[in-house]
């Protein structure tokens, strides 16, 4: 993995009660950002299924299933790419971020 990529604001639960937040303490994502992490699972679901298959397969058959691994590999880091910018525009929108603010970095 590139170590340029944006790393996502992580927000835990330590905020007193007695303090007012701006929004609820609960984790919340857009339509588009549920959108990018069903497609993620859908990823994972098949590169885990290639991985079975690899364990078994000899010559042609594992040489294919490590390219086909290697493009779900490819098609994960451009869809996580997606989901920061959606995450960016989300927060762009709610006003943590200010309406300039580059969504693609």
């Amino acid at each position: 993995m590139s170590n340029d990529r944006q790393k996502l604001p992580v927000i835990g639960p330590n905020v007193e009660e007695s303090e007012e937040t701006s929004c609820s303490p609960k984790a919340y994502v857009s339509n588009e950002e549920a959108f990018l992490l069903a497609e993620m699972r859908e990823l994972r679901e098949a590169s885990l299924e290639v991985r079975r298959k690899l364990e078994n397969a000899e010559g042609a058959d594992r040489t294919a299933l490590v390219s086909r691994l290697e493009e779900l590999r490819t098609q994960r880091n451009e869809v996580a790419r997606k989901r920061d910018h959606a995450f960016t525009r989300k927060m762009i929108m709610l006003g943590h971020l200010p309406p300039d603010f580059p969504v693609e970095r």
